[in-house]
């Protein structure tokens, strides 16, 4: 991700956590260049101020605690007024897929306020520490974050409910509180309704949320034949609530115990 003004002198502070970077601008005017290139995915918010973008089929404009996403694309966003805006870049994980372009984000003032703040407290923070969030854990809370809006992102492109509940439970496995309830809320279904389409396809909302959780486990582990990350760290990353449970239902699956699927992939390396 670049973020190069022209005209007015800009402010800019950039941290990386992890594969995340993160960049705070204070421009008073000028136009700034934005990028993310292919299988990157950036978020840009505008913490105070007003911008008008240029790049997508249309220009539009984000004011404060509005953002714009962008995926292998560039834009141009000419500043209005003095503003701070908040970039956040990151790799898309494997599997995701974003739609390239530069549009508006559609998480909703409060879900975006919310991303827009903490990332700029951690980028700006001088002892992160003091913010009560170890440094470790700030990128994990990034990353729910994003992905939490671009769950916003597919409800909204996704044709019709059952697609639209996949495209949540895909995004959310990781959230242990993840339930019936909450897919429905979230594709404006009722958990009735949504568990009648489920039905009619020969599966369950549970089934496809282990199946999440499952395949998301299985590719961690095959991503880290050496150990690096606990069989019970893994399985908390993906939603499980430690190893033994993780292990359960990997058997009730039909697939390998994870010790047995990391064992494998090390001596296939």
């Amino acid at each position: 991700m670049t973020a190069v003004s022209t005209g007015p002198a800009t402010q800019v502070v950039e941290r990386t956590f992890g594969d995340i970077r993160i960049r705070s601008t204070r421009a008073t005017g000028g136009v700034l260049s934005l990028t993310a290139g292919a299988g990157m995915l950036s978020v840009h918010g505008v913490r105070r101020g007003r911008v008008a973008v240029r790049g997508g089929s249309s220009p539009f404009e984000i004011t404060q605690n509005g953002a714009l996403l962008m995926s292998d694309s560039s834009a141009m966003a000419a500043v209005l007024r003095p503003s701070d805006l908040v970039s956040i870049t990151l790799a898309l994980p494997p599997g995701e897929t974003v739609s390239p372009g530069v549009r508006v984000a559609a998480g909703g003032e409060t879900l975006l306020s919310g991303v827009i703040a903490f990332a700029a407290e951690v980028v700006l923070a001088v002892d992160r520490e003091a913010m009560g969030v170890p440094h470790p854990h700030i990128e994990l809370l990034i990353r729910d974050m994003v992905a939490r809006l671009l769950t916003v992102e597919a409800v909204q492109e996704a044709p019709n409910p059952m697609r639209r509940a996949l495209s949540v439970i895909l995004r959310m496995h990781a959230d242990p509180a993840l339930s019936s309830r909450r897919i429905a809320e979230a594709v404006n279904l009722s958990v009735r309704q949504l568990e009648r389409q489920f039905h009619a396809q020969g599966t369950t909302i549970a089934r496809e949320v282990r199946h999440a959780r499952l395949d998301a486990a299985v590719r961690l582990l095959s991503e880290d034949p050496t150990g690096t990350s606990s069989i019970d760290e893994i399985a908390h990353r993906v939603g499980f609530s430690g190893g033994s449970p993780l292990a359960r239902a990997m058997v009730r699956e039909g697939l390998p115990a994870p010790s047995v699927v990391r064992m494998g992939v090390r001596f296939a390396g």
